[in-house]
């Protein structure tokens, strides 16, 4: 008789995969080579997932909803404190070695999406979710629509190539430096903005 299955199983196979990937690139990926270095038959991941791209497109989903990179709508109505603590964990956890390579894989499969026939759209559409919780909380802190846009998207375009210095750089030093620059240059923008408004 066979074994009933467990739901959960697939969550745990996402957990190894993420792991596994660590020092690879999804470019390389095939069922045979990940269910080796797994250990397990392809058969399972066939099983899961159904097809390669299924799997990549699952893995992308996986990596760009870890928990430091979850867009949080309850930011939105934070306080400058609270925005300021959020945010700076948020880069401390992702310069850390597991967050720098998932934020590598990110990378990766951002740049695949601009040149298949057709883009899975993730990161695109995180990228913009990010601008607009921006936008949204810049509008809580009193700056009007027009300056909202342009400095919420100025702040997650820096912090998206503050991250890609770090994966390419491995300076985590150096971005760490102008990370906190960023953060100090964001909220003295907010108040210029603020006087200029009146």
């Amino acid at each position: 008789m066979a074994r009933p299955p467990r739901p959960e199983r697939k969550s745990e196979l996402m957990h190894d995969i993420l792991l596994y990937l660590q020092d690879k690139s999804i470019a390389d990926l095939t069922f045979r080579t990940l269910a080796d270095g797994l250990g397990i038959s392809s058969y399972v991941l066939v099983y899961h997932f159904g097809s390669r791209e299924e799997l990549i497109s699952q893995i992308v989903h996986a990596i760009e909803t870890r928990p430091a990179e979850i867009v949080d709508t309850k930011l939105v109505g934070a306080g400058r404190d609270e925005f300021e603590a959020w945010i700076r964990h948020a880069w401390k956890v992702s310069i850390r070695e597991y967050g720098l390579q998932l934020q590598r894989l990110h990378f990766e499969a951002a740049m695949q999406d601009t040149v298949l026939d057709t883009p899975r759209g993730h990161s695109g559409q995180l990228f913009l979710d990010w601008v607009s919780v921006m936008k949204d909380w810049l509008k809580n802190q009193g700056l009007n629509e027009e300056a909202s846009a342009r400095i919420g998207r100025l702040f997650v375009a820096t912090l998206t190539g503050l991250r890609y210095d770090v994966v390419v750089t491995g300076d985590r030093e150096a971005a760490s430096a102008a990370f906190d620059r960023l953060v100090k240059s964001f909220f003295l923008t907010i108040d210029a903005e603020l006087r200029q408004q009146g």
